[in-house]
């Protein structure tokens, strides 16, 4: 925000014509802070900033506007200039940037570009949005084995400026197949004589162009990479994976997850939610929900068969939510920290880990009866003097032990169901919430009524 300042300080200096002056205050900012400045101006402003920018740095600082600005641009900003900022775009960021583009403009601009990188696009077309291939970058710097450390360093310097990143350099055949890498860092270490092929490292960690982009995300983050090489299936280098990648990868399937488990989409598309038709959002979460009320039916059911032992008996028909709704609570937490196991490939035993829930479970079992017990016996003190201790004490007894016994329970039910609807091969996320609530209501109930009837 301290940037915004600056807007008039800008205009000011666009309108005297200082050129100079601007460049000096632009170039010590973040591109992304120049960026929030362009922002907030017209198209034609923007366009006489980017013009007084390095090429380097004006490409930085497109790819940072809002999405909203970047499109006025390219719809107002003139042919040769929108040619211009297309072709220094590096591949995944200008792939990115035409797929949210009607397609009415997409089209108009496609055939702007060189044909690298139209058949760029084509090859990304060929994969599923969620698969490496579909987002992995072209601009990688690449080395012949045979150069020396001097003249590597010197090829580098060259290529840098095209380059997303030039801190792991590839080494390849004439024939394009992957051979090993070498960092930056090992290239200034090394004797000035020593070859490329002496000093790279074989031992290669890759990926397939058709892999997920999860495990993309999961090798950059196990074996802590700033860049990850994807093959294909002859082992020939055709991208890479950068960190900032398996951000992006870990954001979107977080939320992905999030809205699976919230019932709000059951797709991977993506779509924002106040954009997308209500119908289309109904068509998504109703489904579900309609089908869980198959339970809650059952759940009325069984209470609805208990009716003579709750009839005259407020202090049952009072707390037998809390017993639900608190088992609801403990089985969802139980289910979340399981899917989130599953999501991030833990290597630990199911047995230990229901064994583990367990244990918490017996602990708030004991913690959450005195609870219930310590409710039923004030919500029964508050209906004022004339009322029997010794029957209220042995009521709240039985309503604390139908807590506990539900808590532990519905802890089982929620660590269960995520790994049994794993083996179904269903998504976790998307149906393990929803399942353990409806379930829980209905063990719930029946294990507090059965309990009730038992015991009293």
């Amino acid at each position: 925000m301290r940037f915004h300042l600056l807007i008039p300080e800008v205009r000011e200096l666009l309108q005297e014509g200082k050129p100079e002056d601007l460049l000096s205050v632009l170039q010590e900012m973040h591109p992304t802070d120049a960026a929030s400045i362009l922002n907030a101006l017209t198209v034609e402003e923007i366009a006489q900033v980017l013009a007084i920018l390095p090429t380097d740095q004006e490409r930085d600082v497109f790819g940072y506007l809002e999405p909203e600005v970047q499109e006025q641009y390219i719809l107002g900003a003139g042919r040769e200039r929108v040619k211009n900022v297309l072709q220094l775009m590096l591949s995944d960021d200008r792939a990115a940037f035409l797929d949210r583009l009607e397609p009415r403009v997409r089209d108009q601009l496609i055939p702007m570009l060189p044909n690298a990188a139209r058949e760029d696009l084509l090859r990304r077309g060929t994969f599923r949005d969620d698969q490496v291939g579909s987002f992995l970058t072209t601009d990688y710097a690449v080395l012949n084995p045979l150069l020396t450390a001097r003249s590597a360093i010197a090829e580098l310097r060259r290529q840098a400026p095209s380059k997303e990143t030039i801190y792991y350099s590839y080494v390849v055949d004439r024939f394009g197949k992957l051979l090993g890498f070498v960092s930056l860092r090992d290239l200034i270490l090394a004797e000035e004589t020593r070859s490329v092929g002496e000093i790279m490292k074989t031992d290669l960690v890759s990926i397939a162009a058709e892999a997920d982009q999860e495990e993309a995300a999961r090798i950059i983050r196990d074996y802590d990479l700033i860049a990850l090489p994807v093959v294909d299936s002859s082992g020939r280098l055709v991208g890479i994976v950068t960190h900032d990648d398996a951000v992006d990868i870990v954001e979107e399937e977080a939320q992905e997850d999030f809205e699976k488990m919230a019932g709000v989409t059951g797709d991977s598309e993506g779509d924002d939610f106040l954009a997308e038709p209500v119908l289309r959002q109904f068509r998504r979460r109703a489904p579900v929900i309609c089908l869980l009320g198959l339970f809650w039916l059952l759940t009325a059911s069984v209470i609805q068969g208990f009716e003579s032992l709750l009839h005259g008996s407020v202090l049952l028909v009072a707390t037998m939510p809390m017993v639900m709704a608190i088992g609801g609570m403990v089985g969802s937490q139980a289910s979340t920290l399981i899917i989130r196991g599953i999501a991030n490939e833990s290597k630990t035993p199911f047995r230990a880990m229901m064994t583990k829930e367990l244990l918490v479970s017996l602990t708030l079992a004991v913690a959450l009866g005195g609870v219930a017990f310590g409710n039923a016996l004030l919500l029964q003190a508050w209906k004022g003097p004339g009322v029997d201790v010794g029957s209220t004490a042995r009521i709240a007894m039985v309503i604390a032990i139908a807590m506990a016994a539900d808590v532990v329970f519905a802890a089982a039910l929620g660590a269960s169901i995520p790994n049994l609807v794993r083996l179904l091969r269903i998504d976790p996320a998307l149906i393990s919430t929803p399942a353990v609530t409806a379930l829980t209501d209905l063990t719930g109930a029946s294990i507090f009524l059965a309990l009730v009837t038992a015991m009293l």
